[in-house]
């Protein structure tokens, strides 16, 4: 899920989790105005660390939080009317993915009422507007990405050297329904394979997927289940050089970690056609609409995963995918509602140079 940049209001307290969807101030989350981003299909993706922000998520950062246990303690519910519990997501290993599905799904395996999908976490529009005014803030999810490093420079023990463990793949679909006739109004993907082939690479960008300050109209979903190649790389590092994403290969003029642990956010992830959906329908009767989100993270069934050792004919699952370290984290929190104005690349530029400026009076302070 990598970076994006755009606009918000000032810093608040998180809204709502996913693996813990919460509830409480309606002062926006976050400001992205002027960030840059890098599109995977209906998601604009910000890297808040090379953003120059935090975002919080460890226990009381965000309202309602779920300790991401893998037992049923590790389940928090939600106090408002007409949205899910969190998922228990996990918390530590081994496994090797997640899946929202009927075996996790929050409250148990019975429809808590016409606005529930199994398997989806979800909330009315009523609800959602409740918990973050939607008149005035658009949504924002956040994730916490704490996958296990393996390699550690000799010279210094404490010091994380880039390795495969350090990533995690991830995918997200969003959709919003009209309860009365059950008619699907929207559906938006966080996908790798924006051109739909079947074929997408995997890792940090420039090379790993995603476009730079790409238009997300260029992508409509089709509602098909997601294949391996719809997967984005979370974690690991990102590199500018001469103003501009680029492979780090030690001649970067910025490197960026992106597996900050399960206590900070390190994506911020915007859908601007579902924001302009939801925005069309406030002022009329929310209690009629509901939101949707199917989220996967590492290993599962979906095509591609699953490889065959080649000594023991055993299945296994790549640890540049896998789920290793758990506390991962997915919630919602918000932006200040204004209408999605594209920007010129040189924000991009303007936006890098301000995160490495601020990098290096960190480094000399």
């Amino acid at each position: 899920m990598t970076e994006r940049f755009r606009h918000l209001g000032k810093r608040a307290l998180c809204i709502a989790s996913l693996s813990g969807i919460a509830v409480a101030n309606a002062a926006p989350t976050v400001d992205l105005t002027g960030k840059g981003f890098v599109t995977y299909g209906d998601a604009n993706s910000y890297s808040l660390p090379l953003s120059g922000l935090e975002v919080m998520s460890g226990p009381g950062q965000i309202d309602i939080f779920t300790k991401l246990g893998l037992g049923a303690n590790g389940q928090v519910g939600n106090p408002t009317v007409g949205m899910d519990d969190a998922f228990d997501t996990p918390q530590a290993n081994p496994i090797d993915g997640f899946r929202t599905g009927t075996a996790s799904e929050p409250g148990g395996n019975g429809v808590e009422g016409t606005w529930d999908r199994l398997g989806w976490w979800d909330s009315t529009l009523a609800a959602m507007n409740n918990a973050v005014d939607l008149v005035k803030n658009s949504l924002v999810f956040f994730f916490a990405n704490n996958e296990i490093g393996d390699k550690t420079n000799p010279n210094d023990p404490d010091v994380l050297v880039e390795g495969d463990r350090a990533s995690l793949a991830a995918w997200m679909r969003v959709e919003v329904s009209q309860i009365s006739t059950g008619k699907i109004l929207g559906t938006f993907d966080l996908t790798n394979d924006a051109d739909g082939d079947g074929v997408a690479g995997y890792g940090p960008p420039p090379v790993g997927g995603g476009v730079p300050l790409g238009n997300v109209g260029a992508y409509t979903s089709d509602g098909s289940a997601p294949v391996l190649a719809d997967f984005v790389m979370s974690g690991g590092a990102v590199c500018v050089k001469n103003g501009a994403l680029a492979v780090c290969d030690g001649t970067e003029d910025l490197k960026v970690q992106h597996n900050l642990g399960g206590d900070r956010a390190a994506y911020a992830i915007v859908l601007p056609e579902l924001d302009d959906l939801i925005a069309g329908l406030v002022g009329g009767n929310l209690d009629d609409y509901a939101i949707h989100v199917d989220y996967r993270l590492g290993c599962g069934d979906e095509t591609g995963f699953d490889t065959v050792h080649a000594t023991d004919g055993k299945k296994e699952c790549f640890d540049k995918y896998a789920l290793n370290g758990g506390d991962e984290k997915l919630f919602l929190g918000t932006q200040a509602r204004e209408e999605h104005i594209p920007e010129p690349s040189s924000i991009l530029l303007a936006a890098v140079g301000l995160a490495a400026a601020a990098a290096i009076r960190r480094r000399r302070s």
